[in-house]
């Protein structure tokens, strides 16, 4: 069974909420991804992309620990880190670990701050993310775990030269990239911190 895959208060939390079946996504990639392998997902809008970037998180950090973060995820815009911050909000209610958010339309001081004061889970816009780390010198020295959710929207938002910025200074970690479509875009977007990933494609 798919939640026997997680421990015991990620797997009651997910049944609190609601999260009584695993989507397609869920279903395909939790194994490989507790097994360590870095996993580009591929598929549809609504085939639970983004809450197994949530699951995948909790479940390799599990409780809070020092003040860098340990989990980076890369979102599109604000609406999409405030929702994946909410979930993660309901997810974790059984466990110490801290989500924090950044997108540039907050003001950048009050979101330091925040970082600062101690996360495990960052979410942001890679702009803002970019801002935290060359401005701010956010610590990613900790980091298990970097993810790209909705990687095909990321060339239409001219990420890629912060990405690229980015995965130069990555430590040795797990890479999920989640994406509707594995274009030459999307390849080229991962390429200088992926490799021979297991790729997995759903249908649902």
């Amino acid at each position: 069974m798919f939640k026997e895959k997680l421990n015991k208060k990620l797997a009651a939390a997910l049944i609190q909420n609601g999260f009584t079946e695993p989507k397609a996504m869920q279903l395909n990639t939790i194994t490989k991804i507790n097994g360590g392998f870095d996993v580009i997902g591929i598929g549809p809008a609504g085939c639970g992309k983004s809450t197994t970037v949530v699951i995948s998180a909790i479940q390799k950090l599990q409780y809070a620990f020092e003040d860098a973060p340990r989990a980076l995820i890369i979102v599109s815009d604000k609406a999409k880190a405030i929702a994946m911050k909410e979930e993660f909000t309901l997810l974790c209610k059984e466990t110490d670990l801290r989500t924090s958010c950044v997108y540039e339309e907050g003001k950048v001081e009050v979101q330091a701050e925040e970082v600062y004061v101690g996360t495990d889970i960052l979410i942001g816009t890679p702009k803002r993310i970019m801002d935290l780390y060359f401005l701010w010198n956010l610590n990613i020295n900790k980091l298990k775990l970097f993810a790209i959710d909705d990687a095909e929207v990321m060339p239409k938002i001219s990420a890629q030269g912060h990405i690229d910025r980015l995965a130069l200074s990555l430590p040795k970690c797990q890479h999920l990239v989640f994406t509707e479509v594995l274009n030459e875009k999307v390849e080229k977007l991962m390429k200088k911190f992926i490799i021979a990933p297991t790729v997995i494609e759903v249908k649902e």
